[in-house]
């Protein structure tokens, strides 16, 4: 008899592991009809869960728990893929929460694993300011990934080289109107601002920040009344560096509903090297985060914590890299930098 897995299971149901994971456990993260999808899905395949959660009643050593911001957004399925192969390694099991985009569920996943009483807690995208983070000193063993957080330790990317090297190599191909999407004002995420900035003052050009969140759609609206004909006044850019790759698409969005060529006409930056950025016709230039490598060590590091929880916290940052694609090119005559 062929055993059905999890993977099977997803795999018909169109969804990630992750997401049926959520959906057997009744967890925040998945929407009554997509649990309802998944459920049916799993019955009709004859798929039996692994009930090893029911153990977690008291502390497990060998439980990790895991909260990521949005599975709809692959950087933190890459973060996943690094984080499962570290737990595997180490013999531990995962326990997994959703937050949202806005950040409202960040709160309620990671009291749930409190409850869970998890060993130690890989946290991917957590938008709670610095002082909430705080309470959860003395309940929580916690790994911020991607985000330094006083108190706890870290996995992080340069965020300021990465944003350097993207705006750098606009400058480099001529660009002087290049307008960066940024994250919105949050406790932890401010590098990829500054490095703009810096960059741009460096190079003697006037800054252009819009802030946007972390939905495609947020930076097709945001973008739209930028470009073509009904433009404003003001030179429109001919390059948009965003703060992550599913902002970028979005742009990518905007300037295809204009009738606009990239990069003929504008130029696209991303940022994290997600597998959307890949595919032919979006081809994206994008800065790598690393999400899988910067998942890995953030789990091996909560193998260390929940073995030793007194000793100090530890942050360790990893270096982006540029990944070109055919998103960029020379802004269109008449744009160069003189």
């Amino acid at each position: 008899m062929v055993t059905v897995t999890m993977a099977d299971v997803a795999r018909e149901a169109g969804v990630s592991p992750a997401l049926v994971s959520l959906a057997f456990r009744d967890a925040y993260g998945v929407s009554a009809t997509t649990r309802t999808r998944i459920l049916e899905t799993a019955r009709r395949m004859g798929y039996q869960p692994n009930r090893a959660a029911s153990r977690l009643a008291s502390k497990s050593d060998d439980t990790l728990g895991v909260f990521l911001l949005d599975l709809h957004n692959e950087v933190f399925a890459d973060m996943f893929d690094g984080m499962r192969e570290a737990a595997r390694t180490a013999g531990r099991e995962l326990v997994l929460t959703v937050g949202s985009i806005g950040g409202s569920l960040d709160r309620p996943a990671l009291d749930s694993l409190v409850r869970a009483r998890v060993s130690a807690v890989v946290a991917g995208g957590l938008l709670l300011p610095d002082a909430e983070l705080a309470e959860y000193r003395g309940r929580l063993a916690l790994v911020s990934v991607a985000r330094v957080v006083p108190g706890f330790d870290a996995v992080a990317s340069d965020n300021v080289l990465g944003a350097t090297l993207a705006v750098e190599h606009l400058v480099r191909l001529g660009h002087r109107r290049i307008l960066h999407l940024a994250t919105p004002p949050t406790d932890g995420y401010g590098g990829r601002r500054e490095g703009y900035l810096r960059s741009m003052s460096d190079a003697r050009l006037e800054p252009w920040v819009l802030t946007c969140d972390y939905a495609r759609q947020a930076a097709f609206d945001l973008v739209m009344p930028l470009l073509g004909p009904a433009a404003p006044d003001r030179e429109q850019p001919t390059a948009i560096f965003t703060h992550n790759d599913q902002t970028a698409l979005g742009v990518l969005d905007a300037v295809h509903a204009h009738r606009l060529r990239v990069p003929e006409d504008i130029s696209v930056v991303g940022y994290d090297n997600t597998s959307a950025t890949k595919p032919p016709g979006v081809d994206l230039t994008t800065v790598d985060l690393h999400a899988a490598d910067l998942g890995r060590r953030a789990t091996e590091i909560a193998v260390v914590r929940s073995e030793d929880p007194t000793r100090e916290p530890m942050v360790e940052t990893f270096e982006p890299s540029l990944v070109v694609r055919a998103s960029t090119a020379p802004p269109p005559k008449g744009h160069l930098i003189r």
